[in-house]
């Protein structure tokens, strides 16, 4: 089964889309001492400084898009936690302390 799989970073508040993987956006995610460490490469220097600046605003999603089934989604919550963007190498690494998942298909017919 092919699974398709995509982050997006908004601003919580208007919604506006700051960052989307399949703008050619790369990205990891890595577990360190109780907060995971998403690792976003490629960014453009207008959307890691956006993302920086609203970081007290920000909702990122993950969707988990297979073939044959529904998709699943997992909200993070940035809260307090350090948002960086680097210019010179377009990465921007913000860090979240909690998930959560959800299958939409659950909630709506």
């Amino acid at each position: 089964m092919a699974e398709h799989e995509r982050v997006l970073v908004k601003h919580s508040v208007t919604g506006r889309m700051l960052v989307n993987s399949t703008d050619g956006v790369g990205y990891t995610f890595d577990e360190q001492g109780g907060l995971t460490l998403i690792t976003l490469t490629g960014v453009e220097a207008e959307k890691g400084g956006a993302v920086v600046e609203l970081k007290a605003e920000l909702n990122v999603f993950r969707f988990e898009e297979p073939e044959d089934g529904p998709v699943i989604k997992h909200w993070y919550y940035v809260g307090d936690n350090p948002v960086t963007y680097d210019a010179e190498s377009g990465q921007l690494t913000i860090a979240v302390q909690s998930e959560i998942e959800y299958r939409p298909d659950q909630y709506w017919a």
